[in-house]
């Protein structure tokens, strides 16, 4: 007879061995699944990051007029691409400095109150907001020359719509010095210099001419 052990045995290594296979199929699947949506994400991610890098960007800042007193209002596109269909919004009149009239507010100019077609890169719109010592002054009217204020803006680009609101605070800029350029500085100083040179040589020539006539008069 035979032994009916060993007539089992192969049958057991055989779905033992199919048991393996299934497993490590799945442990396979399971893997390429998470790679990739690994990859997907990274793709995803790098999309993401390119479309933030070619964007336009409408950034709203102040600056102060180099060796001038006068605050500025800089709104510039430093993104790559153009914004498309512009809107831009001040929540509250500014009159420049400080002359209140329509034609002195800025929420009312046509960048404020109209859509702007298009702004290309580095394109910039400046505005003069006032003298320093004119907004900070004492009793100053907020209502006039207000010290915070809020720029909104709204464009496009593609298909892509961008909203973005800029709060300005102009109290920091009180009691700062004037910026000066280094190389306008040392302009202003040669000129000086040539202005002196020059009215030095106009006082030499004078003199020159005026004895020369005294001399003319004695012969």
């Amino acid at each position: 007879m035979t032994d009916g052990s060993s007539l089992t045995m192969p049958v057991n290594l055989s779905d033992w061995l199919t048991l393996a296979n299934v497993l490590l199929t799945a442990v396979f699947a399971g893997l390429t699944f998470f790679i990739l949506r690994a990859n997907r994400a990274a793709v995803a991610a790098m999309r993401d990051q390119m479309a933030d890098q070619n964007r336009p960007f409408v950034a709203v800042t102040v600056q102060v007029r180099t060796g001038t007193p006068v605050i500025q209002l800089l709104v510039k596109n430093v993104g790559r691409s153009p914004a498309q269909n512009l809107r831009l919004h001040l929540d509250r009149d500014f009159f420049q400095f400080g002359e209140k009239g329509e034609g002195r507010n800025l929420a009312k100019q046509s960048a404020f109150s109209q859509t702007i077609d298009c702004l290309p890169p580095l394109s910039e719109l400046l505005f003069d907001l006032g003298v320093g010592h004119q907004i900070f002054a004492g009793g100053v009217d907020q209502a006039v020359c207000p010290h915070t204020f809020t720029v909104s803006a709204e464009y496009q680009h593609v298909k892509n719509k961008y909203s973005e609101q800029t709060h300005v605070d102009l109290r920091p800029y009180m009691g700062t010095s004037v910026p000066q350029h280094p190389v306008v500085e040392e302009m202003e100083r040669v000129r000086k210099s040539i202005d002196k040179l020059t009215s030095t040589v106009k006082q030499s020539a004078n003199a020159a001419f005026n004895a020369r006539g005294a001399e003319d008069k004695n012969d």
